[in-house]
């Protein structure tokens, strides 16, 4: 379980790192632990009108999760984010939806990670 919370803690981590790139200033996040395992809900603000951004990001969250790949993956990412990343959430996660409001200029991800 040490290890989950881990990776949790890192997913959150990117997420935030990525939304203080388009420019966050409030970033709420809610981490539930229950017997199956992970749900994340990220909401935040941007600035801006990175549409395409959030686009691409959704895109990379919606990767299908790599079990295989995790460990090796996560030792790549390093300590500095550079929007790239992202995808490591995507391949670390079972279920993504991901809801944009461009009129108030918000985005609610939630995210599901399955204990194996």
């Amino acid at each position: 379980m040490k290890y989950e919370r881990l990776v949790v803690s890192r997913i959150v981590s990117e997420l935030m790192n990525f939304f203080f790139s388009m420019g966050a200033h409030d970033f709420t996040t809610h981490v539930l632990r229950n017997e199956k395992g992970f749900e994340i809900c990220v909401e935040s603000d941007y600035s801006g009108n990175p549409s395409s951004k959030i686009r691409e990001m959704t895109r990379l969250l919606r990767m299908p999760r790599a079990r295989e790949m995790e460990e090796y993956s996560w030792s790549l990412s390093g300590d500095i984010s550079t929007g790239q990343e992202i995808y490591l959430v995507g391949i670390m996660t079972d279920d993504v939806t991901v809801e944009h409001d461009e009129e108030t200029g918000r985005v609610r991800i939630s995210l599901t990670r399955l204990l194996e």
